[in-house]
C-alpha cells in the first residue's frame, strides 16, 4: 500500500485520529471488537509511510499468534518492512542473547519451562533442607514467580517474609536461582524480571534501547505486570512516543502478576497522553453487546464506555439450564449438531468456554458419542509427548552444554548403563569442582567411584555431545535429524518391536518436519531460535482454526479470538466467579471482566448454560446460578431444556399408564412430540473383513485422542490398522482389531 491516504480510507475518525497521531504518548482505550489490531497495524504502517526507520518501531503483544497475525498484516501493507514484531518474553529473550554478556549472563542460556522449573525446585527444595511435604514445588515456584513479575528479588523476600509459607520460600528462592544460573538457565519470569531490572538500574543500556527503539507500540497493555510496565516506562524515557491499546474490561490476568492499575493510571505516569476512545464494535450483534455491557458496568475499576455497533439486533442471548453437568455436554453437543445438520453453522463456527479445562471431560464423551469433529485447546501436546521432549532435550544441550535438566534426561536415553547411584556420584564431583555434569562426564576419569560400563556410557555421551555441538551451525531439521542417529534415539525407536515405538519414531520424524516448516518460514534461524519458539507458546498457538471442528478452550484462551457461535458452560456461583474470588471485590471484577471477554467473543449468537448438580472433583454438587446471570438485562431468554424434557417424558408416562406402551419417547429437544429416526447399527471393525471403513484423508474421532484424518490404511486380517495425524497427539498406528467402536468416522455435514 504505497499511498499513505490508502491507509486511512477505511477508518473511523477516532481509528484514523489513532493511526495518523505524532509524537508523544499515546493511550487508545480499544472496546471489544472495535478493530484494534488494524488501528496498531495501520499505525505501524502510517510510521514507515512518515519515514520513521523501520528498525526505530518496537511492536509488542501477549502471543506469539497475535505477534504472528500482526507482521502478516503489517507485511501486506508495507512489503518487505523490518519492524520487530514480538511477545513481551521474545522481546525479554532477544534482548538478554544481545545484551546478555554486558549484563553477566550467557548469551546460549536455555529457556526452561514449567516442568524444568519443578524438577529444579525439587532439588532446591531438598537442599534447603525444608519440609517438602507441606508445600509442593509448584505452591513453591508460584511464590517465586509472583515475586519476580513484582520485580522483587531473593533479597528482597526474605526481608519481607513473615509468614510460615513465605519463610519457606525464602529459604528456597536462592537456592533456585544458584541453580538456574549454575545450569545458565532462565525460567519465563527471569525473560520479563531480568530486562526490566537491568533498564532500571543500568543507564547506559537503558538510554542505548530508548534511542534504539523511538517509537514503541504495545497492545493488550491491561495485561502488564510489573516488569512489563518497568520495560515499556524505561523504553519511553528520552523519547516518550509509547502507544498502548487495550482495555480495562478485559484485564483478566491478575493471578500471574498484571495490574489493571497500568492503564488506568497511564495519563498519571505521561501527563501529556494523548487518550482516543474505540467504542464502535464490529464483531457482535446489538442483543449481545447489550448483555455485555449490562454485566460490565457493575464493575468499579474501569473507564466508562459503551460498546455501539451498527450491527442488527440478532438473536436474543440465552440462558440455559440443565438438570445436571452431564446434561448440559449432552444439551449442547446436540444443540451444535443440529445447528449444522440444518446448514446454518459450520462446526468451525462454534465455540465453547468455561472457567476450567477440568470441565471438558463429559463434553469430550458427549462429541465422541454424537460423531461431532472437536478441539480442545490445552497448548502444543504435540511437543509434550515424552519421546519429543526427550529429542529437544538433546537439542537443549547442544545449544547449552551447561544445561543440567536436558543433561539428566537424556544421558541415560537410550540406555548406556548408566545408573542413579552413577549419577549422583557425577554430580557429587561436578559439584566439588565447580563444572556442569557434561564437562564432569568428559573427566569421569577422576571420578575413580565410577566404573565399567557407566564410566565408559559417560564418556561416550560427552563425546557425541560434544561432536554434535560443532554442527550448531546446521539448519534446524538437519540438526534434528543428525542428533536423532548419532544419538542412537532413532534406531532405538527404529530395532525396538513394540508397536508403540513405531508410534513414537512417526512423532520424532514430524518434529524434524516441524523443524523443517520453522526454517522455510525463518530462514535465518537457528537451533535456538527453534527451541526459544516451541518454549514460549502459548495454549493458542496450538490452535488449529482451519479445520472443521467445534474449538473448547478456557475462558482466558478465549481472548483475541471470535466465533460465530459461542457456549459458556457451568456459569455458577464457584465457578463462575471461582471460588476463590467470593469473598474479594477486586477479584470478584476479574471475574466478571473474564466472563464479559468470553460474551464478547460471540458475533451472532450467545449461550450462557449452567446445572442444577454438577459432578466435579469426585463429587456431586448442587449449584447456585451465577450472580452474573443476574446481572442480565431483561431481554436476555431463559430456557430450561432439562425442565422441558422432564415434562415431555412425564406426559409420556401418563399416556403409557391409560394406553400401554407407546413406540418411541419424546426427544428432550423440546417440548413438543418427536420421533428420532432409526439409526443403522454401526459397521464393526471387524479384523477379517476386506473393507475397513476408512480412507486416506478421512476426517475421523477417537474415544482417547479426539480428532484427526486418516493418513494410511494398510494391514491384513488380524494386522489391518489406520494411521491417523491426530490435532493433539501427533501421528498414532491403531490396529483396528483392538479399535473397535473407540475410532469412527465423522460423518460429512
Amino acid at each position: 500500500m504505497s499511498d499513505p491516504s490508502a491507509l486511512l480510507a477505511d477508518l473511523t475518525d477516532d481509528q484514523r485520529a489513532a493511526v495518523t497521531h505524532g509524537e508523544g504518548p499515546l493511550l487508545i482505550l480499544a472496546g471489544a471488537g472495535s478493530g484494534k489490531t488494524r488501528v496498531i497495524t495501520r499505525r505501524v504502517a502510517y510510521l514507515l509511510h512518515t519515514r520513521v526507520p523501520a528498525h526505530k518501531i518496537l511492536a509488542i503483544t501477549f502471543t506469539n499468534k497475535a505477534a504472528g497475525e500482526m507482521k502478516t498484516r503489517v507485511e501486506k501493507l508495507v512489503p518487505g518492512n523490518k519492524v520487530w514484531v514480538s511477545t513481551f518474553h521474545s522481546l525479554g529473550a532477544r534482548l538478554l542473547r544481545q545484551y546478555g554478556e554486558r549484563l553477566g549472563y550467557d548469551r546460549n542460556f536455555t529457556i526452561y519451562d514449567m516442568d524444568d522449573r519443578t524438577k529444579l525446585i525439587k532439588d532446591a527444595v531438598e537442599a534447603s533442607g525444608v519440609d517438602n511435604v507441606k508445600f509442593s514445588p509448584e505452591r513453591i515456584g508460584g511464590a517465586i514467580s509472583k515475586a519476580k513479575n513484582a520485580l522483587v528479588s531473593p533479597d528482597q523476600y526474605e526481608r519481607t517474609a513473615t509468614d510460615f509459607f513465605s519463610q519457606t520460600v525464602a529459604k528456597v528462592f536462592p537456592l533456585y536461582e544458584k541453580r538456574l544460573r549454575n545450569a545458565n538457565a532462565m525460567d519465563f519470569d527471569d525473560l520479563l524480571y531480568l530486562p526490566a531490572r537491568a533498564l532500571k538500574s543500568n543507564e547506559d543500556l537503558r538510554a542505548d534501547l530508548d534511542a534504539r527503539f523511538r517509537y514503541v507500540l504495545i497492545d493488550e497493555y491491561q495485561d502488564t505486570n510489573s516488569a512489563q510496565y518497568e520495560i515499556a516506562k524505561r523504553l519511553s524515557v528520552t523519547y516518550p512516543n509509547l502507544c498502548v491499546v487495550g482495555d480495562p474490561d478485559q484485564s483478566i490476568y491478575k493471578w500471574r502478576g498484571s495490574d489493571i492499575k497500568n492503564i488506568l493510571d497511564f495519563e498519571r505516569d505521561f501527563p501529556a497522553a494523548r487518550v482516543i476512545t474505540l467504542a464502535q464494535n464490529y464483531r457482535s450483534t446489538k442483543a449481545i453487546l447489550r448483555a455485555a455491557d449490562a454485566l460490565i458496568s457493575k464493575n468499579k475499576q474501569r473507564k466508562k464506555k459503551e460498546l455501539i455497533t451498527d450491527n442488527p439486533v440478532g438473536e436474543p442471548v440465552r440462558v440455559l439450564t440443565y438438570d445436571t453437568g452431564l446434561d448440559e455436554a449432552e444439551g449442547v453437543v446436540v444443540r451444535i449438531k443440529e445447528a449444522v445438520t440444518a446448514g446454518r453453522f459450520h462446526y468451525r463456527d462454534h465455540a465453547i468456554f468455561m472457567r476450567i479445562n477440568a470441565l471438558t471431560r463429559s463434553l469430550e464423551s458427549a462429541f465422541v458419542k454424537h460423531g461431532v469433529p472437536f478441539q480442545i485447546v490445552k497448548g502444543l501436546a504435540f511437543f509434550e509427548r515424552k519421546e519429543n521432549k526427550d529429542v529437544l532435550a538433546y537439542l537443549r544441550l547442544l545449544a547449552n552444554p551447561q544445561d543440567t535438566v536436558s543433561f539428566l534426561r537424556v544421558v541415560n536415553e537410550p540406555p548406556r548403563g548408566i545408573g542413579k547411584v552413577s549419577l549422583d556420584k557425577l554430580q557429587s564431583f561436578a559439584a566439588r569442582s565447580d563444572m556442569g555434569l557434561l564437562a564432569a562426564a568428559g573427566q569421569v576419569a577422576r571420578v575413580t567411584e565410577i566404573k565399567g560400563k557407566a564410566a565408559t556410557g559417560l564418556r561416550d555421551f560427552h563425546r557425541m555431545i560434544t561432536d554434535l555441538r560443532t554442527k550448531l551451525d546446521l539448519p534446524p531439521h538437519e540438526l534434528v535429524s543428525l542428533a536423532l542417529v548419532k544419538s542412537g534415539y532413532e534406531a532405538m525407536l527404529r530395532e525396538s518391536g513394540d508397536e508403540d515405538d513405531a508410534e513414537r519414531l512417526a512423532n520424532v520424524s514430524e518434529l524434524v518436519t516441524a523443524a523443517k516448516q520453522f526454517h522455510d518460514a525463518n530462514p535465518e534461524s537457528t537451533i535456538g531460535d527453534f527451541l526459544e519458539q516451541i518454549t514460549l507458546a502459548s495454549d493458542v498457538d496450538g490452535w488449529d482454526e482451519k479445520t472443521d471442528h467445534v474449538s473448547v478452550m478456557t475462558l482466558h484462551a478465549s481472548k483475541g479470538l471470535e466465533f460465530p457461535v459461542v457456549y459458556v458452560l457451568a456459569v455458577e456461583q464457584g465457578l463462575l466467579p471461582h471460588e476463590r474470588s467470593l469473598h474479594n471485590d477486586e477479584e470478584i471484577e476479574e471475574e466478571r471482566r473474564l466472563c464479559f471477554v468470553g460474551m464478547t467473543r460471540a458475533m451472532k449468537e450467545l449461550y450462557l448454560c449452567s446445572a442444577r448438580l454438577r459432578e466435579f472433583r469426585g463429587s456431586a454438587n448442587y449449584c447456585i446460578p451465577s450472580m452474573f446471570l443476574h446481572e442480565l438485562p431483561p431481554d436476555v431468554e431463559t430456557s430450561d431444556p432439562s425442565m422441558l424434557r422432564n415434562r415431555a417424558r412425564a406426559a409420556a408416562d401418563t399416556y403409557r399408564a391409560k394406553i400401554g406402551p407407546v413406540a418411541n419417547d419424546w426427544a428432550d429437544t423440546g417440548a413438543r412430540p418427536f420421533v428420532p429416526p432409526k439409526k443403522p447399527d454401526p459397521k464393526p471393525l471387524a479384523a477379517n473383513t476386506p473393507d475397513t471403513g476408512f480412507a486416506v484423508g478421512m476426517e475421523v474421532v477417537h474415544d482417547s485422542f479426539g480428532p484427526g484424518h486418516v493418513i494410511e490404511v494398510g494391514g491384513f486380517n488380524a494386522l489391518k490398522f489406520v494411521r491417523v495425524r491426530f490435532t493433539t497427539q501427533g501421528v498414532m498406528k491403531l490396529l483396528l482389531s483392538q479399535e473397535k467402536n473407540k475410532l469412527r468416522a465423522v460423518p460429512k455435514s
